[in-house]
């Protein structure tokens, strides 16, 4: 006997992840949303400023210039922040382009060069190296945004700028996120 399956439901889902993260954010703002170790305490993080820090960080690359389905890389280990990054990225309408931190500074360029990153989010100096070794194989990339490695002010620049950034784009620009996410 065949099985029937009610497909209805999908006609009712939000559209993509980002709308899925910005409904929760709404949903639940002053529930944990995140724990991460830092030091020797474990921090943790409500939906509400994760959401603000996801918003900011969209708005930031959106200020960059970045359109709709341009790439973003992250050349980063597991962190909260490369969660923040990912996000920001979906909620900006772009898409991520991952690079394990033990790639090699080669295979790096390479990759972030044939998807056509726009910027790329570099965890550590070590990460920033090996942008900067091959930045003539990264012609597309305009911004490096580092969780915690040097910043030189203009090619490289620090997460909480990106953030700066977006706060500016933000006043002048109500409601962007969740169009854009849209």
């Amino acid at each position: 006997m065949p099985v029937t399956i009610d497909s209805g439901f999908v006609d009712h889902m939000v559209a993509n992840v980002a709308l899925q993260f910005l409904d929760r954010v709404d949903q639940s703002p002053r529930t944990e949303a995140f724990r991460f170790p830092e030091g020797e305490r474990w921090v943790s993080v409500t939906w509400a400023e994760a959401g603000e820090q996801v918003s900011r960080l969209a708005a930031g690359l959106l200020s960059l210039g970045l359109e709709p389905e341009q790439r973003v890389g992250i050349a980063s280990a597991t962190r909260y922040e490369w969660i923040l990054a990912d996000l920001a990225v979906m909620c900006a309408a772009g898409a991520t382009t991952t690079v394990y931190p033990s790639t090699n500074a080669e295979d790096t360029a390479y990759i972030l060069g044939d998807s056509e990153c726009r910027v790329v989010f570099a965890e550590d100096d070590e990460q920033i190296a090996k942008l900067k070794d091959n930045k003539a194989e990264l012609p597309h990339l305009a911004k490096v945004v580092t969780f915690e490695g040097a910043t030189d002010g203009d090619w490289v620049i620090g997460l909480e700028d990106l953030g700066t950034l977006g706060d500016t784009y933000l006043a002048e620009h109500e409601g962007v996120i969740r169009k854009t996410a849209e």
